[in-house]
């Protein structure tokens, strides 16, 4: 008995990292690419990042001022995401923070999964690095979907990675 005490002690918090941290909500007042403000009664601001997904990049400005015109449906992700979320109430499913303090989210707008979505229409990448396995294999399949039905990015012979993308521009992620 003590042995088994002492195994669930072990394995708590392992079985607690396989779930979601914690569960708000709030209205969306800022959308930056895949990084969103939210305004909640309970939280006040909270800065959540949409997690396990990758958006192709948007035009920016690099290094000496140039502009680096960004990757196809780079501006459509981002305004979908924008179009999608600005002033609706949303519910996040936090999955830690990144370096930057963000909560790392999936995003669910009524029983919309903003990000599995994203990955379902063709307007985002799942996250190689990601390894939540109960969200990961969902946005596996979606992907795996919209690769076979050329959807969005997918219709493109060969489409680049965004994490490719950076790393040949040399830009950090956003």
């Amino acid at each position: 008995m003590v042995l088994l005490v002492a195994l669930a002690a072990l394995l708590a918090p392992v079985v607690a990292g396989a779930g979601t941290e914690a569960r708000l909500w709030g209205t969306v007042r800022a959308v930056a690419g895949k990084n969103l403000l939210v305004v909640s009664p309970d939280r006040g601001q909270i800065e959540a990042r949409l997690v396990g997904v990758e958006l192709p990049e948007p035009p920016r400005i690099g290094s000496p001022g140039n502009v680096i015109e960004g990757q196809p449906f780079g501006p459509q992700a981002a305004a979908y995401v924008r179009e999608l979320l600005l002033e609706r109430q949303v519910q996040l499913d936090t999955y830690g923070k990144d370096r930057a303090g963000r909560l790392l989210s999936v995003v669910w707008l009524g029983d919309i999964n903003v990000n599995l979505t994203l990955v379902k229409e063709g307007l985002a990448w799942l996250d190689p690095s990601f390894t939540v396995t109960n969200v990961r294999v969902a946005l596996e399949i979606a992907e795996r979907q919209a690769q076979v039905g050329k959807y969005g990015l997918w219709a493109l012979p060969g489409p680049e990675p965004p994490w490719e993308y950076r790393k040949r521009h040399k830009l950090t992620p956003q």
